[in-house]
């Protein structure tokens, strides 16, 4: 049970079928993955092994230089029955040189249609004549497999332990309240419920900011800082202050990436997702996502 700003009470409810939380989580992949990633839907991907080797998409990650295997599942399904036999077959299938190659020339196609996202990708550094040669390098990586699910049955966070490549696992929930609205708890960048790789089965849990604020890797009144803007542009310097629960930014508290996206916005309003751990600096330069991967380690 959840309640909103106004006090009005959300219970939580089943999804309908598959293809509801499917949706959900197409619609909403950019607060997942973030705005410099592109998903080709399943009906964009084809394999030599057939239908059941196409996962439900693939998201290719421009910013963190990573590529994914998107399979939306339904904890009822059943984890031996159903979701490690198929997942198993997506991932043979991904590693295929051809299959590869058919993923880039996806990816191209789709790209020459958004011409929107190739000028963002010039924020990062990524001109249209370096993408093509961008995404085979990133596919030359073993892919990570994302799985969001309305439920997180046990044997699966055990089978995934015996993968060779990495796996994070998404719990998304439904809520109703009496009126019939509904409400959508989709995992926010600073939560991952579970990532599991060959070197490391369960690498942390839970809210990570303040994991990575307990073990004094950063203190509450430091200060952080990041520069934005448009490619051609002068850059805007912002800076936030570590509280307790977030960053602060004018006088406002909220997680790593919702304050640092606030800050993007002011520049350009469009933009929907930031990663803040890929964002937000200290002041000697370093990314505070360098902080939690030595709380991982």
């Amino acid at each position: 049970m959840i309640f909103d700003k106004n006090g009005k009470i959300y219970s939580k409810m089943e999804f309908k079928d598959e293809e509801e939380i499917e949706n959900v989580v197409i619609n909403n992949f950019k607060l997942l993955f973030g705005d410099y990633s592109i998903l080709l839907d399943k009906s964009l991907i084809s394999t030599n092994a057939g239908k059941g080797s196409i996962p439900d998409g693939i998201i290719i990650n421009f910013q963190e230089n990573k590529w994914y295997i998107l399979e939306v599942e339904r904890g009822i399904h059943g984890t031996w029955d159903h979701i490690a036999p198929q997942i198993s077959k997506q991932i043979t299938a991904m590693e295929n040189s051809d299959t590869k190659s058919k993923i880039a020339d996806s990816c191209i196609k789709k790209l020459n249609k958004n011409t929107a996202f190739k000028d963002l990708l010039n924020e990062i550094d990524i001109e249209e004549i370096n993408i093509h040669g961008t995404i085979n390098k990133i596919l030359k990586s073993s892919p990570i497999v994302a799985i969001p699910i309305d439920y997180i049955p046990n044997d699966l966070k055990d089978w995934t332990k015996t993968l060779k490549v990495e796996v994070i696992v998404w719990l998304v929930e439904k809520y109703v309240d009496i009126h019939g609205n509904v409400l959508f708890n989709i995992p926010d960048k600073e939560i991952e419920v579970e990532t599991t790789s060959d070197n490391d089965n369960i690498k942390i849990t839970g809210d990570i900011f303040s994991q990575v604020l307990n073990k004094g890797l950063f203190n509450i009144g430091d200060e952080l800082f990041f520069e934005y803007g448009p490619k051609g542009k002068p850059k805007t310097r912002f800076s936030g202050i570590i509280q307790k629960n977030g960053i602060e930014v004018d006088g406002e508290t909220s997680s790593v990436s919702v304050s640092s996206l606030r800050c993007i916005q002011k520049i350009s309003p469009t933009r929907t997702t930031s990663n803040g751990w890929m964002v937000w600096k200290t002041k000697d330069g370093k990314l505070i996502n360098e902080l939690y991967k030595k709380l991982i380690e």
